[in-house]
Protein backbone atom coordinates (compact mmCIF):
# COMPACT_ATOMS: atom_id res chain seq x y z
CA UNK A 1 0.00 0.00 0.00
CA UNK A 2 1.28 3.45 -1.11
CA UNK A 3 2.10 5.88 2.44
CA UNK A 4 -0.05 8.43 0.34
CA UNK A 5 -3.32 5.94 0.99
CA UNK A 6 -1.80 5.01 4.21
CA UNK A 7 -1.63 8.29 5.60
CA UNK A 8 -5.56 9.33 4.06
CA UNK A 9 -6.90 5.56 5.84
CA UNK A 10 -5.28 7.06 9.19
CA UNK A 11 -7.19 10.90 8.61
CA UNK A 12 -10.15 8.73 8.15
CA UNK A 13 -10.47 6.20 10.92
CA UNK A 14 -8.91 8.86 13.82
CA UNK A 15 -9.42 12.12 12.54
CA UNK A 16 -5.82 13.23 12.71
CA UNK A 17 -1.82 12.37 11.78
CA UNK A 18 1.22 12.50 13.58
CA UNK A 19 4.20 14.58 12.33
CA UNK A 20 6.43 11.34 12.10
CA UNK A 21 4.03 10.36 9.51
CA UNK A 22 3.77 13.43 7.46
CA UNK A 23 7.48 13.48 7.28
CA UNK A 24 7.58 9.99 5.98
CA UNK A 25 5.43 10.58 3.14
CA UNK A 26 7.75 12.03 -0.02
CA UNK A 27 7.02 15.74 -1.16
CA UNK A 28 4.77 14.75 -4.44
CA UNK A 29 2.65 12.29 -1.50
CA UNK A 30 2.66 14.67 0.62
CA UNK A 31 1.80 17.72 -1.60
CA UNK A 32 -1.02 15.47 -2.80
CA UNK A 33 -2.04 14.60 0.75
CA UNK A 34 -2.83 18.48 1.52
CA UNK A 35 -4.44 19.27 -1.39
CA UNK A 36 -6.48 16.42 -0.54
CA UNK A 37 -7.39 17.66 3.34
CA UNK A 38 -7.95 21.30 1.63
CA UNK A 39 -10.51 19.58 -0.74
CA UNK A 40 -11.97 17.36 2.20
CA UNK A 41 -12.62 20.53 3.82
CA UNK A 42 -14.17 23.02 1.79
CA UNK A 43 -16.54 19.95 -0.23
CA UNK A 44 -16.43 17.19 2.37
CA UNK A 45 -17.77 19.07 4.94
CA UNK A 46 -15.56 17.68 7.68
CA UNK A 47 -16.86 13.95 7.22
CA UNK A 48 -14.23 11.10 7.19
CA UNK A 49 -15.96 9.20 4.84
CA UNK A 50 -15.38 11.57 1.93
CA UNK A 51 -12.09 12.14 2.51
CA UNK A 52 -9.81 10.52 -0.04
CA UNK A 53 -12.61 9.78 -2.80
CA UNK A 54 -10.13 11.80 -5.20
CA UNK A 55 -7.04 9.62 -4.92
CA UNK A 56 -8.79 6.26 -4.74
CA UNK A 57 -7.74 5.10 -8.08
CA UNK A 58 -3.76 6.24 -7.58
Amino acid sequence: MSALKEAIEKLQKSGDIRLSDLKALKLKDLDALLEEIKHWCLYGNGKPEKLGKKHKEH
